[in-house]
């Protein structure tokens, strides 16, 4: 938490008008999506990982073209297409399904993809949990590394304990920025407050 406070102070405000406009087109709170992007890449557009995932929201080949992005490595594109990503996400989500559960369900979707989530939540109902309910949802993810109900998911294998680790950390950092945020506005109220129009 301490260097990503340090980030916050050097590296966020050369990326915050980004976040903000690409979180305004796309219906998402901007920090939200500066913190989905710091656990992505610790805010560095040249990120590149051993997966071939690369950018500031560390996007695929695949998804980088799908979404008409030329250049993964620019943060104005990665960013805007990151945003639109997980819009597109949020959206699939079942509409019935209420926030915040929602929008955690999505995040796990960037990261291990939408279909293994619906994998892990067929296996959440079939265990008795709510596949509605992100708490009960993230006590299956992991079970989708275990041969015994892989083999019956519709899409096998996944990795499922890296995308509960991956919205925790994220919901973690957003928590970080929304306290940064609201204490940056209460002191801009405040110093607003006290200035006093000139004498006529």
């Amino acid at each position: 938490i301490s260097a990503f406070m340090q980030k916050i102070e050097t590296d966020l405000p050369r990326y915050k008008p980004m976040f903000v406009e690409a979180a305004r087109r796309n219906a998402l709170d901007w920090r939200l999506l500066a913190a989905l992007s710091y656990q992505e890449s610790y805010w560095d557009p040249t990120a590149v990982s051993p997966t071939g995932v690369r950018g500031i929201m560390m996007l695929t080949e695949a998804t980088a073209e799908h979404l008409g992005i030329s250049d993964r490595l620019d943060a104005y594109q990665s960013i805007f297409g990151g945003a639109a990503y997980l819009r597109a996400l949020r959206e699939r989500i079942p509409e019935r399904i209420p926030e915040p559960d929602r929008t955690w369900m999505a995040l796990a979707s960037y990261n291990v993809g939408f279909s293994h989530v619906e994998d892990a939540r067929i296996i959440t109902q079939a265990r008795g949990g709510s596949p509605d309910k992100w708490n009960d949802l993230q006590n299956n993810l992991p079970l989708l590394t275990k041969a015994i109900w892989y083999v019956k998911a519709k899409h096998g294998y996944a990795r499922g304990y890296e995308p509960v680790q991956f919205v925790n950390r994220i919901r973690s950092y957003y928590d970080v920025l929304k306290k940064v945020d609201d204490e940056s506005r209460a002191r801009n109220n405040n110093d607003a407050l006290r200035l006093r129009a000139p004498a006529l």
